[in-house]
């Protein structure tokens, strides 16, 4: 276990910028990051150091503060973990390019005995939503923790019904935590810091950063015993994460989607590569991962029906008397003027609108627009 008068060494190097590589060179010519911290640069150079980063830890040396860094901490309710600690999570300690420090504010983690990856689009679709909550309650009610990066879309959407239904949640952040992006999800953060924990391996203070963001998919995916990508365009993001999940052992999992939707092009590519495998319900995800017990039920009431995914819900028992093809007779339409049609909800609109796809009553004819088959 780290010796606590050693923390803000750690806490300095991260400053620096260092990473993964230069602490573990560091430890293995010092043997503790305060003795690293006292040597001579030409020392942190021949220990393997590269010079941007021995300059920068020159630097940074000249004018650290470690009283004002540790009350940084205090302030924000946060905590420090070092690889030393002994609640540093073993699942993260274990992936190659482990953060060296992780900082934590929260009322629990970011060690959870079941974890799940829940990842996917910005720009998230009804259908995507409604299979982000469908998935997200069966695990939350089953008391596994969900773990997502507090982006737009189907992250916040993760997050949010863990939260409502009071399950653990961890929001992995491209930046310090207290710089939480997008800003849009700050109350969100403070919800979530309630029942589960806000992590990051960047020190207080830190901007989110384009570059930031691939980095820290490599953390999202190392607390989870599994991944789950939901929705997921070419080039989304969350295959970063299904990449960084699949060279760390984890299990990649995938909600298979329209062949027509931008959505879902890379979901599906992820199930034809066999690099994730699918699952149409929560049930089916649930039993992959071995939670449920012999002749066990989920404990959400109807959960299969709440994913559009053919088996999820039964076709009309006679098509000419489903309201969204009478609307449909007269052209197509897009979702939106769907739902405000028959004044349901978009979640349930959507759902609906799957299952005739798949029954081969209606199609695409557009972004979001369906007509009849």
């Amino acid at each position: 276990m780290s010796d606590g008068d050693e923390l803000p060494y750690w806490l300095a190097l991260r400053r620096a910028g260092l990473g993964s590589t230069s602490f573990a060179l560091l430890l293995a010519k010092f043997g503790s990051i305060e003795e690293a911290w006292r040597a001579a640069p030409g020392d942190w150079r021949a220990a393997g150091v590269e010079e941007a980063y021995a300059r920068s830890l020159a630097r940074v040396r000249a004018s650290f503060d470690a009283e004002k860094e540790l009350a940084s901490l205090e302030r924000a309710g946060a905590r420090a973990l070092t690889w030393r600690d002994a609640a540093y999570p073993e699942r993260l300690r274990q992936i190659p390019q482990s953060p060296p420090v992780l900082v934590v504010r929260g009322a629990a983690g970011p060690e959870f005995d079941q974890a799940v990856a829940v990842v996917g689009t910005r720009s998230v679709t009804p259908y995507g939503r409604q299979a982000t909550e469908a998935f997200c309650t069966a695990l939350a009610e089953l008391g596994v923790a969900i773990i997502s990066g507090l982006a737009r879309g189907v992250d916040a959407i993760a997050h949010r019904t863990a939260v409502e239904r009071g399950a653990p949640t961890a929001a992995v952040l491209a930046g310090g935590i207290d710089q939480v992006y997008p800003r849009e999800n700050a109350g969100l953060a403070e919800r979530i810091a309630e029942v589960g924990c806000l992590v990051s391996e960047y020190p207080l203070g830190t901007p989110a950063r384009r570059d930031y963001f691939p980095r820290r998919n490599r953390i999202l995916s190392g607390l989870a015993r599994a991944v789950l990508v939901v929705e997921a365009g070419e080039g989304s993001g969350a295959l970063h994460t299904a990449n960084w999940a699949f060279e760390q052992g984890r299990d990649v999992f995938a909600v298979p989607g329209s062949i027509f939707s931008p959505q879902s092009a890379g979901t599906n590519q992820l199930i034809r590569e066999n690099t994730a495998k699918l699952v149409a319900t929560p049930e089916q995800l649930c039993e992959e991962l071995n939670l449920l017990g012999s002749g066990a039920q989920l404990p959400l009431p109807g959960a299969r029906a709440s994913v559009p995914a053919g088996t999820a819900a039964a076709a009309p028992a006679a098509a000419g008397d489903d309201p969204i093809l009478q609307l449909l007779a007269g052209g197509p339409r897009h979702i939106d003027d769907v739902v405000r049609a028959l004044g349901k909800p978009a979640a349930e609109v959507a759902g609906a609108l799957s299952v005739l796809e798949i029954d081969g009553l209606v199609r695409q004819t557009g972004p979001m627009t369906y007509g009849i088959a």
